[in-house]
This record gives structure tokens, C-alpha cells and sequence, in this order.
């Protein structure tokens, strides 16, 4: 590969893609959506295929699924009657969505069964073991709720805040940094 950006390209799109891929997601979101935000203009379906060496097929299909999440959008060329595509930049509208409609929702699933597997123990005739395992589903619980308001408070709060992060990485840094001069 001659082009330096190109292999840049390819690289970044890769490891989008195994991101996305660890995420449960396919590897081809990833891969597409890193295409399209690493443009300074919006690509067609054939140009993106061409990039990544996918079907038309392939592409289709992933364009349609990363419109779907709200990570990609159609957009109009004016004398154009192919259809051209951009990614969505703010990562925190990406994110969120991702976290309202897929970990919440787990979320919610989870506490409702552990609320039902509770009384199903509930059931059982009195004694040590019946204390344990009801103690025990109910703390599951209990945390299924605190995962739960975590998630309500991430997508409500409508902006992520790394600046700790950002501490934690120079705290880091510096033992990496003191663990060489010895």
C-alpha cells in the first residue's frame, strides 16, 4: 500500500472494528462508520466498499444498521443520484443511544427476573438455605438497581466528564515512568 492515509485508514478502521466487534456489535460497523468519520466528505455505499474491499451487499446492509443506531446518516448531493453517507461525530450522542436502548434495557431485564426469581424462592419451605439464597438474589438485586440508576444518570446527564480519567491517565503515566528508573 503506497498511501500512507490509506493505510492509516485501514489500520483505524480495523481496530474500530474490533472495538465494536468486542461490543457485540459486527466488526463491519465499526469498520464502515471509522471509513466515513475519518472523510471530510460523505462517501457513497461504492466508495466505502471499495475502501474496505466489501460487497455492495455487505455495505447496504451495514449502512442501513449504522443509520438505524443513528451513527451514520444519509445525506443529498445536489446533481448526484447516488446516495452519500457521513458518520456522526459527537461521540456522546453515539454512546448514549447504545446505552439507552441495549444496557438499559439489560439492565431492566435483569432486575425484573432476579425480582421473580426471589419469589419463586420464596416458595420453597422455610429453612437456612431458602434465608441464603433469598439474601443472596436480593443483593443481586439491590445492585441491578444501582446499575440501573447509573445507566438512567449517564444518559440523563447528557455530557461525559473524562476530566477524572484524565487524572487517573497522569497518575498512571507517572508510575509507568517511576518503574523505568529502577
Amino acid at each position: 500500500m503506497s498511501d500512507p492515509l490509506q493505510g492509516a485508514e485501514l489500520l483505524s478502521a480495523d481496530a474500530i472494528g474490533d472495538v465494536i466487534e468486542h461490543w457485540g456489535f459486527r466488526k463491519a460497523l465499526g469498520r464502515v462508520w471509522t471509513v466515513l468519520y475519518l472523510e471530510t466528505v460523505p462517501l457513497s455505499a461504492a466508495e466505502v466498499g471499495e475502501r474496505l474491499t466489501m460487497s455492495s451487499g455487505a455495505v447496504s446492509t451495514t449502512m442501513a444498521e449504522l443509520q438505524r443506531w443513528g451513527v451514520a446518516r444519509r445525506v443529498w448531493k445536489p446533481g448526484e443520484r447516488k446516495e452519500f453517507f457521513e458518520a456522526e461525530t459527537d461521540f456522546w450522542k453515539m454512546i448514549s443511544k447504545v446505552v439507552s436502548e441495549r444496557e438499559r434495557y439489560l439492565a431492566q431485564s435483569v432486575k425484573e427476573r432476579l425480582d421473580s426469581a426471589a419469589a419463586v424462592a420464596q416458595e420453597a419451605p422455610k429453612s437456612p438455605k431458602r434465608t441464603h439464597v433469598v439474601d443472596r438474589i436480593k443483593r443481586l438485586s439491590a445492585f441491578a438497581n444501582v446499575a440501573q440508576a447509573v445507566l438512567d444518570s449517564f444518559i440523563q446527564s447528557q455530557r461525559a466528564d473524562f476530566q477524572k480519567f484524565g487524572n487517573l491517565l497522569s497518575i498512571a503515566r507517572a508510575a509507568k515512568g517511576a518503574g523505568r528508573d529502577s
